[in-house]
């Protein structure tokens, strides 16, 4: 009797057991696809350059060395990069979460005109890239002037220049932000105005009768209620000002980004006449470039390591309320 109830058991359970089977074996697969390129890159970067031609290894070395990584950090000037970095990463976020967030806002609860045609040009924004305007930005901030002034001012004062150059400075990226036109700043309105849309109205209403105005409104108790439109938009502007090359290689001859010091490793290691290029196996250079890769995936690796739980919770949250 036992044995017959065993057997029922097992052919009832059979198909939901191989199904959770299949399910780890696809959720293991999925996440080697996706964590094959970071364990290569730490494989190699911590191997010296001359065992990394060792046919017996292929992922674990047979001793560790930081030799290739010290290399690197002294080829990419990686203090002085990763500043310039930090700074146009924090400053552009900043300001696209203050000025997206007002502007999101905006298009949400207030209703003016040309309203639809105002959302319809920051959609355009979004599908138009930002290479078609980066020789017209280039020039702008090469003389950058506001409304011709500065120019008004010098022909009445000499001394006062006509013009700011800010080429080489973080503020081609961080005034952009400001003025909710910098990178990707199209997108991050559409989630504002997709999460604030969804709020109820009677919050507002409430905060009107206590006697606060529009302003007052949206600091004080729709902000407080948006975080998790924040931290997407967050997150989102930090990676993509952190990975950002094209812009970054236009605006920056000097004191450069990690992402263009990365784009010119292997050209810097020969300029430093660190081993030939030509006489050099591929293998010996590579462990130099994925130590210069590490160290720039490095700092967004770890900011995610420690906000992915809050960042699925806001995608998800967000998706919901827009």
């Amino acid at each position: 009797m036992n044995t017959v109830k065993t057997e029922y058991l097992l052919k009832r359970k059979a198909p939901e057991i191989i199904w959770k089977i299949f399910r780890f074996l696809l959720f293991v697969g999925i996440c080697y696809i996706f964590l094959f390129p970071v364990l290569y890159m730490i494989s190699i970067a911590v191997r010296s350059p001359e065992t990394v031609n060792d046919p017996s290894v292929i992922w674990i070395p047979r001793g560790i060395s930081f030799s290739s990584i010290k290399t690197a950090v002294k080829i990419l000037n990686y203090p002085r990069a990763i500043l310039t970095t930090v700074l146009i990463a924090v400053g552009g976020t900043l300001g696209s979460l203050i000025s997206c967030s007002l502007v999101g806002y905006g298009f949400a609860r207030f209703n003016f005109k040309e309203k639809n045609i105002a959302f319809a040009l920051v959609i355009l924004t979004i599908i138009v890239p930002p290479q078609t305007v980066l020789i017209s930005s280039f020039i702008n901030y090469r003389n950058f002037d506001v409304f011709g002034i500065l120019t008004l001012l010098h022909g009445i004062i000499p001394s006062i220049p006509s013009n700011i150059p800010l080429i080489n400075t973080t503020w081609t990226f961080v005034l952009p932000a400001v003025f909710g036109v910098g990178l990707r700043s199209g997108l991050y309105i559409y989630i504002f105005r997709q999460f604030f849309s969804g709020m109820p109205k009677d919050l507002e209403e409430a905060a009107m009768i206590d006697g606060c105005n529009a302003f007052r409104t949206f600091v004080q108790v729709m902000l407080p209620l948006a975080k998790s439109a924040i931290i997407t938009v967050l997150l989102f502007s930090f990676v993509w000002h952190w990975n950002d090359y094209v812009q970054s290689s236009m605006y920056f001859s000097s004191g450069q980004p990690i992402s263009v010091m990365l784009k010119q490793m292997q050209s810097l290691l020969q300029d430093a006449k660190l081993f030939d290029v030509v006489t050099s196996t591929p293998d010996e250079i590579r462990t130099y470039l994925q130590a210069g890769c590490l160290l720039t995936i490095l700092p967004p690796l770890v900011l995610y390591i420690f906000t992915q739980r809050f960042f699925t919770e806001s995608i998800e949250r967000t998706g919901i309320v827009g």
